[in-house]
């Protein structure tokens, strides 16, 4: 029978299992990160510039083995900065990419909703009309309200204090040959009896 080996052994050679990290709070949104990483690009460019100075203040004090050791640390650490710089500035460049990406998401899923929402109620609109059938009726009343309403104008209309078989053509060439002498009347200079 095989004997087996302790659990405080098995522990030492393979290890314990590692505790879940705890959780840091919620996750920093894309505009933060852009700015931190901002900060941080500012700080690194002005450590470039004070490396800057600092080569030329020892390259100007002369050209001792010390100052040219100086000089060429200043240029490392600055050559250290610039990467550093470099590599942040990759970095933002995909944030500020992922930032755009979820605005356009943001935008995107507004318009859908927007669009949905005015979907719904043009259908909601149409089926409060009642559909083609109905608006036909619809017209088709209307029209015949119009006959209606036409037919009450002329009933009003109708004069019942004219006699029976009043001629209006009569009557129109009567006002003409008043209007004619009236007209001569005033060519005249005669006065209107």
């Amino acid at each position: 029978r095989a004997r087996r080996a302790p659990r405080a052994a098995m522990k030492r050679l393979f290890g314990q299992a590692k505790a879940a990290p705890a959780p840091a709070g919620p996750a920093p949104s894309l505009a933060d990160a852009s700015g931190r990483i901002d900060s941080r690009v500012t700080e690194l460019e002005a450590k470039i510039t004070k490396c800057d100075e600092d080569i030329r203040r020892y390259m100007a004090q002369g050209k001792g083995p010390q100052q040219k050791q100086l000089a060429l640390q200043c240029m490392k650490r600055k050559r250290m900065y610039e990467q550093q710089r470099d590599q942040i500035l990759g970095t933002q460049f995909n944030v500020d990419c992922l930032a755009g990406a979820q605005e356009q998401a943001d935008l995107t899923a507004m318009t859908v909703e927007a669009m949905q929402a005015g979907h719904k109620d043009l259908k909601q609109r149409y089926a409060n009309m009642g559909g083609a059938a109905d608006v036909e009726k619809l017209m088709d009343n209307m029209a015949d309200l119009q006959d209606e309403i036409a037919d009450i104008n002329e009933a009003l209309s109708t004069s019942y204090a004219v006699p029976d078989g009043f001629d209006e053509s009569q009557f129109e060439s009567e006002f003409a040959a008043l209007e004619e002498e009236m007209t001569m009347q005033k060519l005249s200079g005669i006065a209107p009896a």
